[in-house]
């Protein structure tokens, strides 16, 4: 007869450990779920702790960053705020999409005078640019408290002695450039002595032509119906060549004496009528101003076009950042 065989109890600590075992095992996804949401809370804590941490250096170190750099001239953000607070005060115009397009033109000009007036042979003396800074302070260069004055505009303003001093050897080379050009122009050019008429549409323009070759009074119906009303409507004027648009131009020199047409513009339509045409005729002043004044701004657009330009403070294509905070130090406003 064989023994039973007897059941061997498992041990208390056992049956604990398997029940424990088995309680992780039925929890394991539960805490490595909670494990990776810890982790992605902490790494997403840390990007934007990061974030804010990048963009508090950002804003500590853009006043002293690039601005705008016209060849090897170069100004920061900071120099460029200061220029904007004083063009805004000078012009007392302080709407954001005003003075940041000038202050853009103004300092490309600068940059650009300054690198390339010399190739004209202008230059601005020491007397010159003391003078000038003398007409801006309100006193005489000579004057004693010369040195006080300039110090004090210096102070309340913030703007550099370098910078000031740019500013206005800059102001200086563009009359002595201007005038440069201004002396190359012919005293005698083919010019036209013409008179106009503006109206709004060609129904319009057509009836005046009618009346006007029918004989009635030029003056009178230009007063009568030109959109242009000034104390010189209707009356007739002597402008050299290159003084007027090119459309207007092609349209005046082609017309025989006393000859009527309309030209469509964007404004309208312009009726010209040409009384006279010299092949040669002294140029009065202001035209001479004029001519010489195109031909600055072609040089000026030609060396523009010659180097490199970076312009953080373009409204379209900038540094959002960087505007704002011009906007933001300079009191600008936003419209």
């Amino acid at each position: 007869m064989s023994k039973r065989r007897t059941k061997v109890p498992t041990p208390t600590w056992e049956n604990e450990q398997t029940g424990i075992t088995r309680k992780l095992d039925a929890n394991r996804w539960q805490i490595w779920a909670t494990a990776v949401i810890v982790l992605l809370v902490f790494a997403s804590l840390g990007v934007i702790g990061w974030a804010y941490v990048a963009d508090y250096i950002d804003d500590q170190q853009r006043p002293g960053s690039l601005g705008l750099s016209v060849a090897d001239r170069e100004f920061t953000v900071e120099e460029y705020t200061r220029r904007a607070s004083l063009y805004s005060e000078e012009f007392g115009v302080a709407t954001a999409t005003t003075i940041i397009p000038a202050v853009n033109a103004a300092l490309i000009e600068e940059a650009l005078l300054l690198q390339f007036a010399d190739e004209l042979s202008v230059t601005a003396s020491d007397d010159e640019v003391r003078a000038e800074m003398a007409l801006r302070l309100g006193i005489e260069p000579d004057d004693a408290t010369f040195d006080a004055v300039l110090e004090e505009e210096l102070t309340r303003t913030g703007v550099s002695e370098q910078e000031f001093t740019d500013l206005v050897r800059s102001t200086v080379l563009v009359r002595g450039v201007r005038e440069s050009f201004t002396s190359e122009i012919a005293e005698s050019l083919p010019s036209v002595n013409y008179r106009q008429i503006n109206v709004g549409d060609q129904d319009t323009a057509d009836g005046v032509v009618a009346q006007l070759e029918a004989g009635a009074d030029f003056v009178a119906l230009a007063t009568e119906h030109s959109l242009i009303l000034d104390t010189v409507v209707g009356q007739a004027a002597w402008v050299p060549q290159g003084v007027l648009d090119d459309a207007d131009e092609a349209v005046l020199f082609g017309l025989a004496v006393n000859e009527i047409t309309t030209l469509t513009t964007a404004a309208g339509v312009v009726i010209y009528q040409v009384l006279e045409i010299s092949e040669s005729r002294e140029v009065a002043e202001e035209h001479r101003i004029t001519l010489g004044s195109a031909l600055y701004l072609d040089w000026l657009l030609e060396k523009q076009e010659s180097v490199v330009i970076v312009n953080e403070f373009d409204l379209q294509l900038g540094n959002a950042d960087k505007v704002a905070y011009v906007i933001s130090h300079a009191n600008l406003d936003v419209q």
